[in-house]
């Protein structure tokens, strides 16, 4: 064999002569991009990323046609070539057509995988749905109850006629979950020795924990209540979260190993010091905002004005309380809703809620809203309270006496003018008083962190504090004023919902983690993605065409005259096949090649900036379903044809009806022959994922994927292959290195697509005898014995003949040839075949 001496990027090789510099540079692992090069083909319009720079020559040249020659002195990656191979991609991503992430998925605060998690569900697989869900949240059974739907905002399906109702199916799967007693076996990294305390066992503080005992530090939770959840238990009543629902969350966090301290009152039992003092690495405060914003006005602190977060917790541990027949609650937020809501099921036949503003300037969701007004809350709107007194007439000289505990004096008010960002304040209309009669106010006009700072010792007192009552933390890191000190959360930002407070919560764990640890912290996932639209306005209805309408499944509820009666929940969840059918609508907007796209890889690679340079604005081609095992959508199909040139069979074509001014192809076509065997090597080695294995229907975005490589049970060959799971679920079925004998990453159908009995409900994982007619599990020994045992009876009554054996076609070589053995050798007969061959 002839060789040649070279230099690539400085480094010295030996090859082999007749190479191109592309086969090369890949034998002695150095990078070039390429998106068409496939063993000794190309693409009819090449991509042109793999240009490479050499010496003495003035221009780049093409490394996958370019033979490598002696005394060649190459250089791969300039910043000129860095520059050509960015205009090369800002070309080819201009005709790329569709979703990297779908929307749901983006505009969720927590970055959950929604639409994997639907499919899961679409599937049965309930337990992967909600593993993945837990990826990024873990109070599934909290969030699936309450969270405002940010989603189902920018669900693409409320453009052909309702949205996906996906909070509703993130609380299905927890909840089946729940009932069928499936443990989900989280993982838990190795120990870290550290230790981390978290003041707070509200959403923050759990979640907070959560993350940080699955890095393996050893996490304590200090809380002031008896009980874990802060405003989750403390906050919303039960006919929002169950208190049964809310333990068993609470209990399938504590699993990951976390320590737990209940009736601790921070600055009363413990203070920071005392934490230091105790050889905690990181105190997280997630303290919540649980003091209510005072009712400043004459008579605001009048024995019967209650504030929300003090009412709620009454009604929560189930204080008794006579709260008369008429109530009033001043402000307009989510927990002003609970609060009438919940006095309703506190015998008060009369709840009108006062605000300034109009309903829709609410700050309340309007759908907590309209639940409200369904069970009978009404609203007084541009109205604000001006003094209270009793209504024997103390305290206030213009109040008039009433016949209920308290009199309430308001007045009418309009928006003022706008000021200098644009915001009208309500204004008082003069002479526009009024005046109503209740036996019960309760104030809910927002909550803060603390009262003028923390008590308790001298790092309480440094704590810095926002003019807003709430904790001074980095938006970067989460630190504090106080050295090892962080917080998050509601304490920081004031009121939010569970979902945000999640979120920071995670977000603060890991920077936790990277500074204990003293490592780098992961980086965050990157934005870039391609669209079909950013807004439903951008977004062209002919990517709906074909689509039939299928209205939402309407969520089971308690009718309001009944459900005011306690605190029952009143929205009873899906059933099993109402959330099958419900998951069935989602329109999949992501790409399932997110995690094996290669032109999204390297246009984050060489920092192209699509939403400048341009992408397809509009689907072209009908996507095709035909194929058994592949879906196509020509529109993200940027010609490479590396489908075409992997296929060892001839078995599809892919050609342009011509090749614009700009190099680009137009009128794709894309066609499979009978030569076609459905292995499934297009799909595969698609860079973008126009060719989709229907089989991998999960979008894999942010997850961790295990890669096991393992030997196809089917035909016996020894095919080696490789299976992404993740959890429980084999997620892909993949060919192993192109090297490795005896398939060399070749696959065929069944090797590749015929691995669902692996996870399928009805697959038999303990083996079944027959008893007084009914099959009935048990032990391998009993079952192998009474097998024995029948055989031996068979043998002796018929002879050896009488029996015949069958290898399972799922059997390897190995197990083959001990089968044929025990045949011929133990029951003594060659009646013995093997499946596949018939």
């Amino acid at each position: 064999m002839s060789t040649i001496n070279l230099e690539i990027n400085g480094m010295e090789i030996v090859a082999e002569q007749g190479l191109t510099i592309l086969d090369v540079a890949k034998r002695a692992e150095i990078h070039i991009p390429t998106l068409c090069a496939v063993k000794d083909k190309n693409s009819e319009v090449p991509c042109g990323l793999c240009v490479v720079a050499i010496d003495g020559m003035d221009e780049p040249v093409r490394s996958c046609v370019a033979l490598a020659k002696d005394g060649m002195k190459i250089q791969t990656d300039t910043a000129d070539l860095k520059k050509v191979r960015q205009e090369k991609l800002a070309l080819i991503s201009s005709t790329h057509f569709g979703d990297c992430k779908a929307p749901c998925n983006l505009t969720c605060p927590g970055q959950i995988n929604v639409q994997g998690y639907i499919a899961h569900i679409s599937k049965g697989q309930y337990e992967e749905a909600l593993r993945l869900v837990m990826e990024r949240n873990p109070l599934p059974f909290s969030v699936g109850r309450v969270c405002p739907r940010f989603c189902e905002t920018r669900c693409r399906r409320i453009l052909v006629d309702e949205p996906v109702s996906i909070n509703h199916l993130k609380r299905f799967v927890a909840d089946w979950c729940m009932l069928n007693n499936v443990d989900l076996k989280i993982p838990r990294e190795k120990l870290t020795g550290k230790r981390v305390a978290v003041i707070g066992g509200g959403p923050t503080g759990l979640t907070t924990a959560f993350y940080l005992a699955r890095k393996g530090h050893n996490v304590t939770i200090f809380e002031a209540n008896p009980k874990l959840g802060g405003m989750l238990r403390y906050g919303l009543p039960d006919y929002k979260i169950p208190r049964d629902v809310l333990d068993f969350e609470m209990n399938m966090i504590l699993r990951m190993g976390i320590s737990v301290r209940l009736s601790q009152k921070w600055g009363i039992d413990f203070t920071l010091q005392d934490l230091k003092d105790q050889g905690y690495d990181a105190i997280m405060l997630a303290t919540g905002a649980g003091i209510d914003k005072p009712l400043e006005i004459p008579g605001g602190r009048l024995p019967q004005v209650l504030s929300a977060a003090n009412f709620l917790k009454d009604v929560a541990v189930g204080k008794k309380r006579d709260y008369g027949h008429r109530a009033a609650v001043i402000g307009g937020n989510n927990i002003a809703m609970e609060v009438a809501r919940s006095l309703l099921r506190q015998n008060v036949d009369e709840v009108t809620i006062i605000y300034p503003r109009s309903q829709e300037e609410m700050p309340a969701n309007q759908r907590i809203i309209r639940e409200a007004e369904k069970e009978g809350v009404q609203f007084l709107l541009m109205y604000s309270p001006v003094q209270i007194c009793e209504s024997d007439g103390t305290n206030a000289s213009a109040c008039k006496p009433g016949d209920a505990g308290l009199t309430v004096e308001l007045v009418r008010m309009k928006l003022g003018e706008p000021d200098a960002r644009g915001n009208r304040q309500p204004e008082a209309i003069p002479g526009t008083s009024n005046i109503i009669h209740v036996d019960t106010l309760v104030s809910s006009l927002g909550q803060m962190a603390c009262y003028e700072g923390f008590k308790g010792g001298k790092l309480e007192e440094a704590i810095e504090i926002t003019p807003k009552n709430t904790i001074k933390a980095s938006p970067r890191d989460f630190t504090t004023s106080i050295l090892g000190v962080y917080a998050a959360g509601d304490a920081v930002n004031g009121t939010r919902t569970v979902i945000q407070s999640v979120v920071a919560a995670r977000r603060a764990a890991e920077n936790i983690h990277a500074q204990i640890m003293d490592v780098d912290k992961a980086p965050a996932d990157n934005r870039f993605n391609f669209t079909r639209g950013k807004s439903f306005d951008q977004v062209n209805l002919s990517n709906f065409d074909g689509i039939n309408i299928k209205l939402r499944e309407k969520m089971p509820e308690r009718p309001p005259e009944t459900c005011t009666q306690d605190f029952d929940e009143v929205k009873l969840g899906f059933n099993e096949q109402m959330a099958r059918r419900e998951a069935e609508r989602c329109l999949e907007c992501g790409c399932s090649a997110f995690d094996s796209c290669d032109l999204k890889r390297l246009d984050i690679e060489y920092n192209v900036n699509i939403n400048k340079t341009g992408m397809g604005v509009k689907p072209v081609y009908q996507k095709d379903n035909s194929h058994p095992v592949i879906r196509v959508d020509l529109n993200k199909c940027i010609f490479c044809q590396t489908c075409m040139n992997s296929c060892e069979y001839d078995a599809l074509e892919v050609t342009a009806a011509r090749v614009d001014d700009n190099g680009t192809a137009q009128g794709l076509k894309l066609s499979f022959n009978d030569k076609c065997v459905n292995c499934g090597k297009c799909a595969e080695s698609c860079t973008t994922g126009a060719l989709q294995k229907k089989a991998a229907y999960v979008p894999i975005v942010h997850e961790e994927v295990k890669e096991v490589r393992t030997t196809c049970p089917y035909c016996g060959a020894g095919c080696q292959l490789i299976f992404k799971v993740k959890g429980n679920t084999i997620m892909e079925v993949c060919g192993a290195e192109e090297h490795l004998a005896p398939n060399y990453g070749a696959l065929c159908v069944k090797g590749r697509f015929a691995h669902d009995f692996v996870g399928h409900k009805n697959r038999l994982k303990k083996p079944l005898v027959r008893r007084n007619g009914q099959l009935v599990e048990t032990t391998w020994e009993d079952a192998l014995e009474i097998v024995a045992r029948n055989l031996f009876d068979l043998k002796a009554m018929y002879g050896p003949d009488s029996i015949s054996g069958f290898s399972c076609a799922r059997a390897s070589n190995e197990e083959n040839f001990l089968m044929q053995k025990f045949m011929r050798t133990v029951i003594g007969t060659n009646n013995i075949e093997h499946c596949a061959r018939l």
